[in-house]
């Protein structure tokens, strides 16, 4: 173990690439503008949103702080199967629900935050400054470290940035030379609502605990009741393309009453509001191509949002953020007999480690948000008809057939499309298009039962 890395950014992406990077140096050192014990900090995104931790994000940060879905869940959080105990009505129907191993942790962000940075902090070589960065250090040869508003230099070996989607950073490479990278977005320009509630008992059926009434090309708005945290659930008013919901509590409902099925709205209207709607905006969803420089900046890597923002409505970029420190753990786990964090080359090969599972998530992304009338696509190349093609008869067969509901899903929570390629799969999708088939007729407002049930 030698040398020393700096994080810029103390939110999930910043904290987990901390834990990564503990084992492997002398000191990290985490930089963080707002006070990181506070979480309601300005800094957070979707500060008071419930958040998805997906199976690829709880594999990944279990094997960087073992033990700690578990703690996720001692702290209120709730652990659900979501194939098999969230319905899911979209474009096609409603998804086929099947038992999985693709459970996901609901909680609002500011808990599971405080869950994180307890156990982060409580490394012995992790110390945070708070400070506002304005500029890098070093030159064309190496980056060094990281200047603060206010004159202090911070150095080390390897600086992380997590400061996010709005992250500076290309700015502050150009003063040494090194050009910007590449980008994709493509621009749906999301808008939500989300507020906390209390729930009657009854409000579901058996064996449902969330519902989710998704927009798609044909309907810009949709709605979400999941549960959150320590026995809250939060109602979700979803909006693609500026169909925008407002946050008065009037509007809210009735943006809830226009999603393609209505019965989210009427779990709404039997809640108990513990906080009012609360409005969030993003443009969409936005890559950077750092991977691809002619020459990537010694000392220098970027993660998270700083890489890759995605629609929020997804709920993939803490389990993406996860993943990616993972790798960047393993990589130096590797280098350790090399030269550490001072190893010219080890940002370039940890950068373009993190691709495979960067656009593998992006691919589902545009997969999605393409086809909504009016997206702006920018360096992104619009989803091949045969591919489309392919993936409308997935969601179709996933209304009836539990073993594509069941590869669907779990393409989705674990990042890994193979599932969907397997011979089996690849058959069913050809004999269902062969015969020219459409999904039955299902009722917006009966959720139907699990394909499989649970012999729990």
């Amino acid at each position: 173990m030698n040398g020393s890395a700096l994080v810029l950014g103390g939110s999930i992406a910043g904290l987990l690439a901390a834990a990564a990077l503990s084992p492997h140096v002398e000191t990290v050192t985490l930089v963080e503008r707002e006070d990181l014990l506070d979480p309601n900090r300005r800094g957070v995104p979707q500060g008071t949103q419930v958040h998805a931790l997906l199976g690829a994000g709880q594999r990944a940060m279990a094997a960087l702080l073992p033990g700690i879905v578990d703690d996720l869940v001692t702290a209120g959080g709730r652990l659900v199967d979501s194939p098999h105990e969230v319905a899911i009505y979209g474009a096609q129907g409603w998804a086929g629900r099947v038992p999985s191993e693709a459970h996901v942790v609901f909680m609002r962000r500011p808990v599971l935050e405080t869950v994180v940075r307890r156990r982060v902090l409580a490394l012995p070589n992790v110390r945070v400054v708070t400070g506002v960065v304005s500029g890098l250090t070093g030159g064309s040869d190496r980056i060094t470290g990281a200047t603060l508003q206010g004159g202090e230099t911070l150095t080390a070996d390897l600086v992380v940035d997590a400061t996010g989607r709005n992250s500076k950073a290309t700015d502050w490479l150009a003063d040494f030379g090194f050009p910007a990278p590449a980008t994709k977005e493509l621009r749906s320009y999301v808008g939500y609502a989300t507020a906390t509630v209390r729930l009657p008992d009854g409000v579901f059926p058996p064996g449902v605990v969330g519902i989710l009434s998704h927009p798609h090309p044909g309907a810009l708005r949709g709605s979400a009741v999941v549960p959150c945290d320590n026995g809250l659930y939060q109602v979700a008013a979803l909006g693609m393309m500026k169909a925008d919901p407002p946050k008065d509590r009037e509007g809210f409902q009735a943006h809830l009453e226009a999603a393609p099925s209505r019965l989210v709205a009427e779990v709404a209207a039997k809640a108990e509001f513990v906080e009012e709607p609360t409005v969030y905006k993003v443009r969409g969803s936005l890559r950077r191509m750092w991977e691809e420089l002619p020459a990537h900046p010694p000392g220098f890597l970027a993660i998270g949002d700083a890489v890759m923002s995605f629609n929020p409505l997804y709920g993939q970029g803490m389990s993406v953020a996860a993943s990616e420190a993972r790798i960047l753990h393993d990589i130096l786990r590797e280098n350790d007999a090399r030269a550490g964090v001072a190893d010219h080359g080890l940002a370039a090969r940890a950068q373009a480690a993190f691709t495979p599972v960067v656009d593998t998530v992006f691919g589902m992304v545009v997969s999605t948000d393409a086809h909504y009338p009016g997206a702006e696509l920018e360096g992104v190349t619009a989803p091949d008809p045969e591919a489309v093609r392919f993936g409308r008869a997935l969601s179709q067969l996933a209304t009836e057939d539990p073993e594509v509901a069941l590869a669907l899903k779990t393409a989705g929570h674990f990042f890994d499309t193979a599932p969907l390629r397997s011979p089996g799969i690849a058959e069913k999708v050809a004999a269902w298009l062969a015969d020219g088939r459409t999904p039955a007729a299902q009722d917006p407002t009966v959720i139907p039962p699990a394909l499989i049930e649970t012999t729990r």
